[in-house]
């Protein structure tokens, strides 16, 4: 019913990327902010107003 193989595996794999959790989380921030700077910025050009 369990295959246990494979839930190791995806526990190891969940574990390794642990240490990084940060650098990943500080990367997706600075995405995230660029691509809504980015938005905002192309829709102030079409001539909506910037909301404050």
């Amino acid at each position: 019913m369990y295959n246990w193989d494979l839930q190791n595996a995806i526990s190891a794999f969940v574990d390794s990327l642990r240490p990084g959790a940060e650098h990943q989380h500080e990367l997706y921030m600075s995405v995230l902010y660029a691509f809504v700077d980015m938005q905002s910025h192309l829709l102030t050009i079409l001539g909506y107003p910037p909301v404050p």
